[in-house]
């Protein structure tokens, strides 16, 4: 549950057009606009609000099946905290899970897990400044667990329960959830938010709160908020799913109609963040920063967003930073970029405000160079506009978005649903629905002129209300700007002369002659799975899978046995890095920047990876432009291009990221942990700068052309919307077309082998009061199905038994986790860890709880309900991944690579074999107390 999400972009539809061209029959479906031109809600949606003053939105949704998503939306957050109660609406949200009326301590999440929902992915969360939001995924297949989990919501409304005991038990997992979260850059956020929101009540009111609160409140006080603001005109229930509509709504009604709320609410006011005619600047430095950061915003008062007006004003904004982006995208290719990466784009991080950001990380010393870059092309725009091509590539690139949104409008999964619904309720964002939008663009996005577009930079590049915000470590010798010369920065950009941008691109064919292509030798077609095996006449071995999960996508995986395990030592730092390096050049006669020019409209890409042990392929495409998928999968094996200055760019910003990634106590953390598990071994070192120096672009790109040089022992797999007769001559033609030498090779042991016995390791990095602690058990063990599917259960079972022990019991750690595996490559082993976070001072002794727990399933073995648990959440699991194109491409290929059975894929028979006597034996035999590595993380000892 975590107390703050991440600032997004403003959640408006995609786009806005004028309300008066809108095509009658669509007005006549949706219903016609108010005379204020507001848009109609989508029809699909059934909205409204009950007598109790809840607002409700049911839809009918059959993506996935027999999943529902159910949410209870509360528009209130931390914003609304008294003095005295600063993070208990995050705190309030904790006790939701910790007993209510018709649940127990223990017995929602219990019952939660007993139907095969994961605590985290399908049961979970969030408080933020404004909102408090709970999402539940259930099954729909039996109606009792629909109407329970209907009655979860109803109680998390009206009926927490506050058991004093439980309230002081949770005081230390939410001070637990505030120690994971510090750090350099909570730090950082510390001195900055107040000046971001100067004069707001949101610069004091962070959702994790206060500590010296959240150690003393008065239970009282907690009990306060929830009878202050949870009530009926604050809430919405959001239900979408494979269910029955209006047997949806009387569930509705029968548990939220008759809610009351207080006789006299408080207000709920909507605190906004006041303007300022003067620059503001907040500059932060931390020993532990990682890398340089700076932004400028530009901040306003939100906009209404259900209007056709409003509507187009979105799509004026999204194709200014279309544009932007593009343009700072090719700053960042060149051999000495300004920065690492940047970006353009507006959006909201509270409710009453909208911001307008320029941000980049840079290198080490770079601010002045990266902020003066983003003001130049700012004020280039400013003074210049964009050019016809640039917005006709980015109208292409707007309207080849939702025509794919369209197009798989039948196949849009429930989740994406219900978040649309909370923030209509949440910001008022309308949801016409896909039908109504997809018209509205195909008939106006053209008409939209490239002068309004650029008079955007009027309304946002102001003097006023602009805040600049700087990141960077604080070390011996690094130079911080100061306000005085970000001020004259400002001041000099305005004053340059700045030329006009120069847009160049080419239109030339992607792949300037087609291969002569191959054929088809043998076929083999599984019809239990549909699923048919080509092999080509090159040696190539297709695997494809056609579906009906997503209505818009074809994935494309491959694989070849080799990888950089085939790399000597001496050329190992290049191998490593040869598909990045490819990929940074470009392919055939285009380098990266013409490239996305080029594919401006396509919804195909394809990128080539070199791993340990195989070499191959990702790519996914609309079935629209299959075609260019395949053109660039052949490009990456025939044409893949070497570009010197890519290489420079390359290494440059990668520098930026490495060169004081040390002073992170976390990286630090993992560090040990990957040095000793590897025994230092020269392969396994953690990326560094000095890396960067051993890299050799004629020697990646070598070794890259050595791998991808030989086809007959590659593996495709296709999965995904096509027909595969029709998709039959674009495998011919374009896999059945790659190079063929007929060798034969496979990948090699380097020799990285976990160390035997006991290895214990302290690290002592940080200043925050934090630790946490992974213990890693290894050792060889032949793999068998039964054998796999025994230890992903012990961790299953592990995982259960240590969040109940050691944050529900203990109030020891805000998360904690446990799972292993067996690998087959290059060796047969096993491979389980257990890891979690907490206060230094009790580190120690939650370990020592922990192992407790191991012992106690070995010496006991788990109880037959939590077996059920593991195998009710693993079957829930395998229903919707058999319901996705990227799942059975991964299955498919993976089965190809180790021999296994393909009709096993689909197979429930290991889940439903799990046993207590399995797991309890898998913790025997790989938990073992003679035989592990365990690094622990703690704060630097103070300097006397």
């Amino acid at each position: 549950m975590p107390f703050l999400r991440p600032p997004t972009r403003a959640s408006r539809l995609s786009l806005g057009l004028a309300a008066g061209l809108l095509p009658a029959a669509l007005w006549a479906q949706a219903g016609p606009p108010t005379p204020t031109g507001e848009l109609p809600p989508d029809p699909a949606v059934r909205t409204g609000t009950l007598d109790s003053g809840i607002t409700y939105f049911v839809r009918g949704n059959q993506k996935p099946e027999q999943r529902a998503e159910l949410y209870l939306v509360l528009n209130a957050g931390s914003v609304l905290e008294d003095e005295d109660q600063l993070g208990l609406a995050h705190f309030v949200e904790h006790m939701a899970f910790n007993g209510t009326a018709n649940f127990e301590k223990q017995e929602l999440v219990d019952y939660l897990e007993s139907i095969g929902m994961r605590f985290g992915p399908n049961v979970n969360a969030f408080t933020s400044f404004d909102e408090t939001v709970y999402t539940l995924t259930v099954p729909t297949d039996d109606p009792e667990i629909v109407e329970t989990a209907m009655q979860i919501l109803e109680d998390w409304a009206h009926q927490v329960s506050f058991d004093p005991e439980e309230v002081d038990k949770e005081r230390g997992v939410v001070i637990e959830e505030w120690r994971r979260g510090r750090g350099a850059r909570a730090r950082m956020l510390d001195e900055q938010l107040p000046i971001l929101f100067q004069g707001s009540r949101y610069a004091e009111r962070l959702p994790i709160g206060s500590v010296e609160v959240l150690e003393s409140f008065e239970h009282e006080t907690l009990i306060r908020f929830y009878e202050d603001w949870y009530r009926p005109d604050l809430m919405a229930v959001v239900a979408v799913g494979d269910f029955d509509v209006d047997w949806m709504m009387g569930l509705v009604e029968s548990h939220f109609g008759t809610l009351t709320g207080p006789d006299e609410p408080r207000a709920r006011v909507m605190h906004g963040v006041p303007g300022h005619a003067e620059t503001l600047f907040a500059i932060a430095t931390d020993a532990e920063a990682t890398n340089s950061q700076v932004a400028v915003l530009w901040k306003g008062p939100s906009r209404d967003e259900g209007t056709v007006e409003a509507y187009r004003a979105s799509v004026v904004e999204r194709l200014y930073n279309g544009m932007f982006n593009a343009r700072l995208f090719e700053l960042g290719q060149a051999a000495d970029p300004p920065f690492a990466f940047a970006g353009s784009g507006n959006g909201r991080f509270v409710r009453t405000s909208e911001f307008y950001q320029l941000f980049s990380l840079v290198k080490e010393g770079g601010i002045p160079r990266g902020f003066e870059t983003l003001l130049e092309e700012a004020e280039r725009v400013a003074r210049h506009g964009f050019t016809e091509s640039e917005l006709e590539r980015q109208k292409i690139e707007l309207l080849r978005g939702i025509e794919r949104a369209y197009a798989d409008r039948e196949t849009r999964e429930s989740s994406s649903f219900a978040a649309e619904y909370q923030r209509a309720f949440l910001t008022d964002e309308p949801f016409p629905g896909i039908e109504v939008e997809y018209a509205l663009h195909q008939e106006l996005v053209p008409g939209i002129t490239l002068e309004e577009v650029n008079a955007l930079a009027g309304v946002w590049l102001v003097d006023g209300d602009r805040v600049v915000l700087t990141n960077s470590p604080e070390k011996p010798g690094l130079a911080t700007p100061t306000e005085a010369e970000l001020a004259a920065i400002i001041t000099a950009v305005q004053d340059a002369e700045i030329g006009p941008y120069e847009d160049v691109a080419t239109d030339a064919p992607l792949v300037a002659e087609a291969p002569s292509g191959g054929a088809v030798a043998a076929e083999e077609v599984f019809e239990a799975l549909d699923v048919t095996f080509w092999e080509l006449t090159n040696g190539a071995r297709v695997y494809l899978k056609p579906t009906d999960f997503e209505d818009d996508q074809i994935i494309l995986q491959a694989y070849s046995p080799g990888g950089h395990s085939l790399a000597s030592d001496d050329v190992f730092p290049s191998a490593s890095q040869a598909s990045v390096l490819v990929s940074q050049g470009g392919v055939g006669a285009f380098d990266i920047v013409s490239l996305g020019k080029k594919l401006a409209g396509k919804a195909a890409e394809v990128r080539p990876t070199i791993g340990t042990l195989t070499e191959g392929m990702t790519g996914s495409a609309s079935p629209k432009d299959v075609e260019t998928m395949f053109e660039l999968a052949y490009l990456y094996f025939t044409q893949p291009r070497k570009d010197d200055n890519a290489f420079r760019s390359f290494q440059t910003r990668m520098q930026a990221f490495l060169a004081n990634r040390t002073a992170s106590p976390e990286a630090a953390f993992v560090d040990t942990l990957t040095v000793t598990l590897s025994q230092d071994h020269f392969r396994a070192q953690p990326p560094s700068v000095e890396m960067l120096d051993d890299i050799d672009l004629d020697v990646g790109y070598d070794f890259y052309l050595d791998r991808f040089a030989d086809a007959s022992d590659f593996t495709f797999v296709l999965v995904g919307a096509f027909d595969v007769d029709e998709i039959r001559p674009l495998v011919e033609t374009y896999l059945g077309g790659l190079p063929d030498i007929d060798r034969e090779e496979s990948w090699r042991d380097v020799g990285i082998e976990a160390p035997s016995g006991v290895i214990e390791k302290v690290v002592r990095r940080g200043v925050e009061p934090k630790s946490q602690t992974r213990i890693v058990f290894t050792g060889p063990e032949a793999w068998t199905p039964e054998r796999s599917a025994a230890l992903g259960a012990l961790g299953d079972v592990l995982s259960i038994k240590l969040r109940e022990r050691l944050r529900e019991d203990l109030g020891g750690t805000y998360t904690v986790s446990a799972r292993g595996g067996l690998l087959r490559q290059p060796r047969e082993e096993y491979q389980f860890s257990v890891s979690f976070g907490a206060d230094p001072d009790r580190l120690e002794d939650l370990v020592a709880a922990a192992w407790e727990e191991i012992e106690r399933i070995q010496a006991e073995g788990p109880t037959a309900e939590d077996i059920e648990k593991v195998r009710e959440t693993q079957r829930r699991s395998k229903e919707t991944s058999l319901e996705r194109n990227g799942w059975w491409a991964g299955r498919i290929m993976r089965a190809d690579r180790y021999g296994d059975d393909l009709v096993d894929i689909p197979s429930f028979e290991l889940i439903d074999g799990i046993t207590g006597e399995m797991v309890q034996e898998a913790a025997q035999r790989y938990l073992r107390r003679d035989s592990y590595v365990r690094v622990s993380l703690y704060p630097a000892e103070p300097i006397p």
